[in-house]
């Protein structure tokens, strides 16, 4: 499933702007975003075209003091560029599982805009922290994109320290505004029950977004009601006060089956790839990916739940030149039949092959392991007790992925199954797989397990889909 980590609301308070600045780090001056390694080359080119801005604020509490060197910001994404240090100026190392941040906008007038979730992190790169965010879902209109924002970042752990830290900033966003630009294509093309619909490209300083629109037709509109009947997967409305935080089966495959996927290449006037874009889980497959943006927010689900708004981010293409959109592949979840028994006491003394809806798994090896903490077991850490099957799979023609797995003992037990697993396109086109089943809470070993999954994905190759366009 894919996911996204939630954005902490925005604030409604007007702090005064000109926190004090350490004179550690005010003498740190220049922009470094170059030098950062995790900064993408979209970033490195906004900020070689002086889309940078120095802020050199900063903010101490509890003997720790969070200081912001620069941010780097045009409306699809902003890069803030900071250090946390320690009292004689030392740096403290960021613990992700502990420090809490969180990164709020308002306007000017200070009217708090609606961030939403999704799209921000932090990362320690070299002896800064970057702190990035996908604007885009809040700005993505362009009638309503400001000249400034004031941006907030706070803290309320760290270094391990619970306290109060908040840099606040304005960011003036007039010189990536003038040079942003939208192209407009609309073109639809569909293919085996999806219609796919390019709206348009808009280009801003540090990157491209394409956007797509994907929409089931009449024909896998059907189709999924029918697998729905086959398998008693119909959700059931429900009342906002009967949600929880667990979703049923129903729920789950629903949410699968909306995912659509998506994979192309952008060719230049020279018929060069500048651009290859791949949704496959596995990257690996088919080795297109160049020249991309990480964006965090990628879709967005339609209200009547039968598509999505697809965004993909590209390293800026050239104004005024023209290009071909070739697409690659589409991705479709679809049912699975896919079950094997395996006897526990042969799998002890020598491997299991079991082939089934043309699949073919071999199974090495059987371990419980007994902590409920972390432990590290082969190449792979493991948390919670559970049992650890070795496995290679050749998975069925045109068929990419697996998810929701499953396993029951004898007994009817059922556990929940994860996997750790590596992919890979073997000559014969199919996808190879080697990894490992991890059954979760499996304490004891038992007579027979048999495993299952629900869906798979499947890879529509060969689309004769091509779209001239000109930026």
């Amino acid at each position: 499933m894919k996911k996204t980590t939630l954005a902490v609301a925005s604030v409604t308070a007007i702090l005064t702007l000109g926190s004090v600045v350490s004179p550690t780090l005010a003498s740190d001056v220049g922009s470094v975003i170059q030098s950062i390694k995790g900064v993408d080359q979209g970033m490195k080119q906004a900020a070689e075209k002086g889309h940078v801005q120095e802020i050199n604020n900063s903010e101490t509490d509890q003997g720790i003091t969070l200081f912001v060197k620069e941010v780097a910001i045009d409306p699809v994404r902003v890069a803030i560029i900071a250090k946390l240090v320690d009292q004689n100026g030392k740096r403290i190392h960021i613990d992700k599982e502990k420090d809490e941040f969180s990164i709020t906008y308002k306007t000017k007038f200070g009217i708090d805009y609606i961030v939403g979730g999704g799209g921000f992190s932090f990362v320690e790169e070299g002896e800064f922290l970057v702190i990035k965010h996908d604007i885009f879902p809040f700005l993505i209109d362009k009638e309503t994109q400001p000249d400034e924002m004031i941006a907030s970042i706070k803290g309320t752990i760290l270094g391990g320290k619970e306290g109060n830290w908040k840099v606040e900033f304005p960011v003036d966003m007039k010189k990536a505004r003038a040079v942003t630009n939208y192209t407009e294509i609309g073109q639809k093309y569909t293919t085996h029950g999806i219609e796919i619909a390019l709206q348009n490209m808009m280009t801003v300083p540090s990157t491209s977004l394409m956007q797509f629109d994907t929409y089931w037709t009449k024909e896998r509109e059907e189709q999924i009601q029918k697998w729905k009947e086959q398998n008693s997967w119909i959700v059931e409305s429900k009342q906002p006060e009967e949600f929880t935080e667990e979703y049923t089966v129903e729920e789950i495959v629903d949410r699968y089956f909306t995912d659509i996927g998506l994979a192309y290449q952008i060719m230049d006037e020279k018929g060069n790839v500048v651009v290859g874009w791949d949704d496959a889980v596995h990257e690996e497959l088919n080795q297109i990916r160049k020249n991309n943006v990480e964006i965090w927010r990628k879709n967005k689900v339609h209200v009547d739940r039968k598509g999505e708004t697809n965004w993909s981010g590209l390293t800026p293409l050239a104004k005024g030149e023209s290009y071909k959109l070739k697409m690659h592949s589409l991705y479709l979840y679809e049912p699975s039949k896919f079950q094997a028994t395996i006897p526990i006491g042969t799998l002890l003394k020598d491997k299991v092959t079991v082939t089934n809806s043309d699949s073919t798994y071999t199974l090495t090896g059987f371990t419980l392991k007994t902590t409920e903490g972390e432990e590290k077991i082969g190449n792979e850490t493991y948390f919670g007790k559970g049992a650890l099957i070795s496995f290679s799979a050749i998975l069925p023609e045109g068929i990419v992925n697996t998810t929701e797995w499953s396993a029951q003992d004898e007994s009817k037990q059922k556990y929940d199954v994860s996997l750790k697993e590596k992919s890979t396109r073997g000559k014969d086109g199919r996808v190879h797989v080697t990894g490992t089943f991890f059954i979760r809470d499996l304490i004891k070993q038992p007579k027979e397990l048999k495993l299952s999954h629900l869906l798979q994905q499947r890879q529509y190759q060969n689309l004769n889909w091509e779209v001239p366009f000109k930026s």
